[in-house]
């Protein structure tokens, strides 16, 4: 089982194609089984797959579950286990590079995992044809894997399917659950999305946010920043909804900015021209971190993005940006807590003023749960007198 610190972080370990064979025949021969995940995709892509690591963490408690995951270098991490490590939910990582096709790579890579002598494979990887399924599948038998669970070889598994009475499409986290569902139950219930934050990690949060908590003022968090060009609402919009003579934004608002690095000189720009209380945060957390400080926040405004799903894991109320790069629905932030603005002529037909009216109810009903709690409190407080 995991190694657990004094901050309660499991720790995992790192394996790559380059480590001799001499480690892979100790984990091989292990006391504990092996299992293998074969999971790759950004950050996002991992959120919305937590509930199926939960429910393989259930299944196979006893087994050694190591994450097979791509990588476009080995000294970094990917995205899947920046997010996992600590969880619990694995115990290592075996990388393999993205993208290379060549016969050696292939021999190579299939020989390392026939080491590990793994006694199933869980496959939480999307595709978006028969053709890539079956080339896997054919590959982890190649490698020695015997059994596969959840390869979506039929086209029901790799589509999400159509609500008859709504007309409205699956969220991916429930297509994902489906290709499970014959062999694990996957519950897509609260529980597991729980990211299993350590107190250290919730310690950085606090002190990033300790300056604005001392004020009574609600935290909006945004996330301004758009990898993918057609995702991107535009500079002008985001200073257009930040400006301090925005009406409906005219409570007492302290904003958290969060982000890649890359993205912080455009979070310092659209924060100065608010003059309202400010934290750019972009660069300076772990994707952990990141969702320790959403779980602070009373919302998060953003585009289609991993923060996005980072803060609807922490329950935390998104007002998101959807234009029309995907298809609707699948990957909104799952949770009926969100107002998803969604516009299939282009996230850039989104007016102001539609963000800041969802700003201003997400708001309201903060301030009603504020006062309801604060009510409940009081009460309890009083009955214990």
């Amino acid at each position: 089982m995991p190694e657990v610190g004094k901050s309660g972080a499991a720790k995992c370990q790192v394996i790559s194609l380059s480590f001799s064979a001499a480690i892979l025949w100790k984990m091989s021969t292990h006391e504990q089984p092996n299992l293998l995940i074969f999971r790759i995709g950004s950050l996002g892509d991992t959120v919305v797959a937590l509930p199926c690591f939960h429910a393989i963490a259930r299944a196979y408690p006893d087994h050694r579950r190591i994450l097979l995951t791509n990588s476009l270098s080995e000294a970094k991490a990917s995205s899947v286990e920046d997010l996992l490590k600590g969880t619990g939910l694995i115990d290592s990582t075996f990388y393999f590079p993205a993208g290379a096709g060549k016969l050696s790579y292939s021999w190579s890579l299939a020989q390392r995992l026939r080491q590990l002598k793994a006694e199933a494979l869980i496959y939480l990887t999307p595709r978006h044809g028969p053709w890539p399924a079956w080339r896997d599948v054919a590959f982890f038998r190649f490698a020695g894997l015997r059994k596969i669970v959840g390869a979506p070889l039929e086209a029901d598994l790799r589509e999400c399917r159509t609500d008859s009475d709504s007309g409205e499409l699956e969220y991916e986290a429930q297509r994902l659950a489906r290709t499970l569902g014959s062999t694990l139950h996957v519950d897509l219930g609260p529980a597991n999305w729980d990211l299993r934050l350590s107190p250290a990690e919730r310690a950085v949060a606090a002190r990033h946010l300790a300056s604005l908590l001392s004020q009574p003022r609600h935290l909006v968090a945004v996330a301004p920043g758009a990898r993918i060009p057609m995702k991107d609402w535009g500079e002008d919009n985001w200073a257009q909804l930040l400006r301090p003579i925005q009406p409906p934004i005219g409570r007492s608002v302290s904003l958290v900015f969060i982000g890649a690095g890359e993205e912080r000189d455009l979070a310092e720009r659209l924060a100065r021209s608010s003059s309202r209380p400010y934290l750019n945060l972009c660069g300076e957390l772990t994707p952990r971190e990141s969702a320790a400080v959403l779980d602070r926040c009373a919302m998060l405004v953003c585009h289609d993005s991993g923060p996005m799903h980072l803060a609807a894991s922490q329950g935390t109320p998104c007002v998101a940006l959807f234009g029309n790069f995907n298809r609707p629905h699948q990957w909104f932030p799952f949770g009926s807590n969100h107002h998803v603005i969604y516009e299939p002529q282009g996230v850039r037909r989104i007016r102001v003023e539609q963000v800041a009216g969802s700003i201003e109810a997400v708001l309201s009903d903060h301030e009603r749960e504020h006062l309801l709690n604060s009510s409940l409190q009081d009460r309890h407080k009083q009955s214990l007198q």
